[in-house]
């Protein structure tokens, strides 16, 4: 039996999105700022997104870490920052986009792209991406218009569970 490698010609990127109601401001707001963000992505942030900061974000139900790295902040438009969630090694950069929308709506586009590794393995964090950033923006979708704590990132993997 042969083994063939998947060849890109392109590094993938995972893109998700979602209309919240409520104003560019307050959504921008509640992803810069870990004392909403901790309610529905990680539980503990070292800091809030401003350009240049170097943060710490855990996930304490999963005993995990990771470090992200703020590149660009635009007020209530826009967040770029860097992580090495999928290999340390080579930092994937995720853009948060806030469109205002009529009826003082907003549109929420998270875009993640850098990946590196095999075939399989870009398959892997392509989905895992997509599936946590839409985890995430309903989340904050549920907080905002309904303030709903789902716990939707906490229960995606409970304990116990062999999958």
């Amino acid at each position: 039996m042969s083994t063939r490698t998947l060849q890109l010609t392109t590094v993938p990127s995972a893109k998700v999105g979602m209309l919240i109601r409520r104003p560019a401001r307050e959504v921008f707001q509640a992803i810069a700022d870990p004392a909403v963000t901790s309610k529905i992505w990680y539980t503990k942030s070292s800091g809030k997104m401003t350009p240049g900061a170097e943060l710490t974000w855990e996930w304490e139900m999963y005993g995990a870490s990771t470090r992200a790295s703020v590149k660009e902040v635009e007020e209530d438009s826009r967040i770029v920052f860097t992580w090495g969630n999928y290999t340390p090694d080579n930092p994937t950069t995720v853009e948060f986009r806030f469109i205002p929308m009529p009826d003082d709506t907003t549109y929420v586009q998270v875009i993640e792209s850098g990946f590196t590794g095999t075939g399989d393995e870009l398959v892997r964090y392509v989905t895992d991406s997509t599936g946590g950033f839409t985890f995430l923006i309903s989340a904050l979708k549920a907080l905002l218009e309904h303030n709903i704590v789902l716990g939707l990132v906490a229960d995606a993997h409970p304990s116990g569970l062999q999958a």
